[in-house]
């Protein structure tokens, strides 16, 4: 099994993650906390896709 290391370049990253956050119904930036959470869930998004939706 390969790693998952993908690296997407920052303004697409920074878009899922926004997208992710408003999702969650987060307006605006949000606290760090949030901020960290949706990188975590869109980088695991990322991964998952990678992989086929395994």
């Amino acid at each position: 099994m390969k790693g998952a290391n993908v690296i997407i370049r920052g303004e697409e990253r920074k878009q899922h993650e926004a997208y992710v956050l408003q999702s969650f119904g987060v307006k605006g930036r949000g606290t760090p906390e949030q901020r960290e959470a949706a990188e975590i869930i869109a980088a695991r998004t990322r991964e998952v896709v990678k992989e086929g939706g395994r």
